[in-house]
């Protein structure tokens, strides 16, 4: 934005950024709604926009977007610091309130783009799912019956030496043909690599949405164990589904019956883990009884992505932990962090109504 323009623009500006956000909460504010005029409509029609500009390119744009809006937001921080520095007051105040504006257009852009999809209605009800009231003895039944599962697929698994590529568009080929999810939108089903799949190792991230562009991204420098998972988890962030249970509910279903026993066995392992975690809170002699019964090589699995993530475990990953713990509990998962392990009531309640 020009130096020159006037301040009365920047306040109209700000004012219609305001008014926006202000118009967007009393929107999101119906479930119903939003399902039906955002993610079953707007939506699946915007993300051409996005498919065309930047679903053909080999790389990721969104990462170097993230960068150069960071570069932009940084430059008019210390543009603003130095004008006051210098008292040059209102030349400090013209680029704060550039700075303000810019923030509220991106909040805005950011919700309008995607992340409305926070606010659809749950996946739970819509597969008419009893997440409401789980039993411990359903729990331990199906945690045990999961465990043998992948015991057993483990036995006989090589993962080390398969084309991540070819796994990749065998996960996007199986979203395309879905027909348990009628809420995910179909338009763009396409993942990619980080610019740097090490950088955001530091970060604690396997994989993340962007969701000014519409990309998807799978950290590839990861152990392979849970890959295919991990690549449904983000396909479902891109296909509309914003929170994060929901999203490895999918990515759980859609792989647990797979013919590649490399993706069943990455829906169990998963499955497990979490289901795990549950039972812990609640029993944790419960917990050591059927951690025990996890064979050898699955737990040589979990102590090399341990391992994987420890190397990678700084100050960096922590601020990003805190960051985006309160980034979930502002964006409808209150739970922050904690929302991805309730995918556990999701699993129960989906294996009890299929009689499992």
């Amino acid at each position: 934005m020009s130096e020159r323009k006037p301040l009365k623009s920047i306040y109209c500006w700000i004012g219609s950024c305001i008014a926006l956000i202000l118009g967007l909460n009393w929107f999101v504010s119906n479930p119903e709604r939003v399902e039906e005029l955002y993610s079953r409509a707007f939506y699946p029609i915007y993300q051409y926009l996005p498919k065309v500009l930047f679903g053909y390119l080999p790389f990721s744009i969104g990462d170097i977007i993230y960068l150069l809006i960071v570069l932009g937001l940084v430059y008019l921080v210390v543009a603003a610091l130095i004008a006051l520095f210098r008292k040059q007051f209102a030349y400090a105040f013209r680029k704060l309130l550039i700075l303000v504006g810019s923030l509220l257009s991106l909040y805005l852009f950011f919700h309008l783009a995607w992340a409305v999809n926070y606010y659809r209605v749950p996946v739970s009800k819509q597969l008419n799912l009893e997440v409401d009231t789980v039993l411990l003895e359903d729990h331990i039944r199906i945690l045990e019956e999961q465990i043998q599962q992948a015991n057993a697929i483990r036995e006989n698994l090589n993962i080390d030496e398969r084309d991540l590529k070819l796994v990749n568009q065998e996960v996007e080929s199986l979203l395309r043909v879905d027909s348990l999810f009628p809420m995910l939108s179909k338009t763009q089903i396409h993942v990619k690599y980080p610019v740097s799949s090490k950088l955001i190792s530091y970060f604690g991230t396997s994989g993340y949405l962007n969701p000014f562009t519409n990309e998807s991204h799978v950290n590839k420098d990861m152990p392979n164990t849970s890959y295919p998972f991990t690549v449904c988890h983000e396909l479902a962030h891109q296909m509309g589904i914003g929170l994060e249970d929901e999203c490895n509910f999918i990515a759980y279903v859609k792989l647990r019956n797979h013919e590649d026993p490399w993706f069943r066995y990455a829906a169990y392992y998963e499955s497990i883990q979490y289901l795990l975690r549950t039972l812990y809170l609640v029993d944790e002699v419960q917990f050591q009884k059927y951690k025990d019964m996890l064979s050898a090589s699955v737990k040589t699995d979990l102590k090399a992505d341990q391992s994987y993530w420890e190397n990678y475990t700084g100050w960096l990953t922590d601020l990003s932990g805190l960051f985006y713990d309160q980034y979930l509990k502002h964006n409808n998962q209150r739970e922050g962090m904690a929302r991805y392990g309730l995918v556990s009531r999701l699993i129960l309640a989906y294996e009890k109504k299929a009689g499992h």
